[in-house]
């Protein structure tokens, strides 16, 4: 080994420490965050105390920080076994930075792994299931466009919109009062918002699979 490999080396190392603290600290911060959320926007431990519009719209807002933090996990992962492999790591899965600072212990690397998939595919379950529930409605209406999910939608981009705020997500108005937590549903832009993070998490996860079956870089050979 020369000294041009040992530099690699080492910028290996402080990358693959920069990328394992990345994971860990969104990891972590996801999983709380999707508990509460979950329980939050399935009306509570004890029923719901919101109109239904509102928890749908926080099922948007959970469903879209979902896919955010899919694509996140996946395109840190697939960078951490890049670099794995280029160091000849002994473990792709990447560390817990939090729980293994004193040494590599690879059974809480893959209890961690385990708990950052299940959190993300479960999220993704329980708040698609939520805001496939949104039926839309106008801004001010007391019942749907059309019934079903996809029937309101397209009933809601054949009529357009030219005075925005048009469209709610759910209805807004119960009686005299409305509830102000209701999102505008904004044509195009709400429904696609999804959608390009969900093709984005698609190429992520496809870069992920990629890097885990690459082949290993081959071993160099000095003094020929």
């Amino acid at each position: 080994m020369n000294v041009h490999d040992g530099g690699a080396t080492r910028r290996e190392g402080k990358v693959m420490k920069a990328l394992a603290k990345t994971w860990t600290w969104i990891g972590q911060a996801f999983v709380p965050l999707a508990i509460g959320w979950g329980v939050y926007v399935r009306g509570g431990l004890d029923g719901p105390h919101l109109e239904e519009g509102v928890l749908i719209s926080r099922g948007y807002w959970g469903l879209l920080v979902t896919l955010v933090v899919g694509v996140a996990l996946s395109i840190v992962a697939a960078l951490y076994i890049r670099e794995a492999r280029r160091a000849r790591a002994g473990t792709l899965v990447p560390p817990n930075t939090m729980l293994e600072e004193s040494g590599r212990n690879t059974t809480i690397s893959w209890v961690t792994l385990a708990a950052f998939v299940v959190s993300v595919v479960s999220a993704f379950v329980l708040f698609l299931a939520r805001y496939l529930d949104s039926n839309i409605y106008t801004w001010n209406g007391t019942s749907p466009l059309a019934p079903g999910f996809w029937s309101s939608r397209v009933k809601a981009h054949d009529l357009g919109c030219e005075n925005a705020p048009c469209y709610a997500l759910a209805q807004r108005l119960y009686g005299a009062n409305s509830a102000s937590s209701v999102n505008e549903y904004k044509l195009y832009l709400t429904d696609g918002v999804l959608v390009f993070l969900a093709v984005a998490f698609c190429i992520a996860a496809i870069f992920l699979i990629h890097e885990l079956v690459k082949a290993p870089p081959p071993q160099l050979r000095y003094g020929r």
